[in-house]
C-alpha cells in the first residue's frame, strides 16, 4: 500500500518500503538497507548498519522495484547527494538524499509494480 504523506516539501512523499543498496564511491563500499520514503526530489533510506556518510556526499542507490528482487544492475543506479545522515539507536543510519538529475521520475516504477 502506497500513503501519500504532505508536507512542506516541493514534491510529495510516498511511503514505500523496498530493499536498496548504497554504494559509496569515496570509501568503494556498498550497504544495504531499505527506503522509508521516496519523492521525485529524493528519497529518506535506513541503511542496516553503521555507515560513516557525510553531508555532501554522493551516493549511488539501487532500490528493488519488487519486495523480493534479489539483484540490481549497475545501470538502474541512481546518483544522489546525501543532505543529512543520522546514527539511529540500534546500529542502523538513516539518510536523506537529494537526487542529483531533479528530472528524474523515480515514483513512476514503484507506482506500476505497487
Amino acid at each position: 500500500m502506497i500513503e501519500i504523506d504532505h508536507d512542506r516539501r516541493q514534491s510529495p512523499r510516498v511511503a514505500l518500503r523496498r530493499p536498496c543498496k548504497v554504494f559509496n564511491p569515496r570509501s568503494g563500499r556498498y550497504a544495504s538497507g531499505s527506503t522509508c520514503d521516496v519523492s521525485t526530489g529524493g528519497m529518506l533510506l535506513r541503511l542496516d548498519r553503521a555507515v560513516h556518510i557525510e553531508v555532501g556526499d554522493r551516493l549511488y542507490v539501487g532500490v528493488a522495484q519488487k519486495r523480493r528482487q534479489a539483484l540490481l544492475r549497475s545501470s538502474e543506479m541512481i546518483e544522489a547527494e546525501v543532505v543529512r545522515a543520522l546514527a539511529g539507536p540500534t546500529g542502523a543510519t538513516m539518510v536523506a538524499l537529494r537526487f542529483t538529475d531533479p528530472a528524474q521520475e523515480i515514483l513512476l516504477p514503484f507506482r506500476q509494480a505497487a
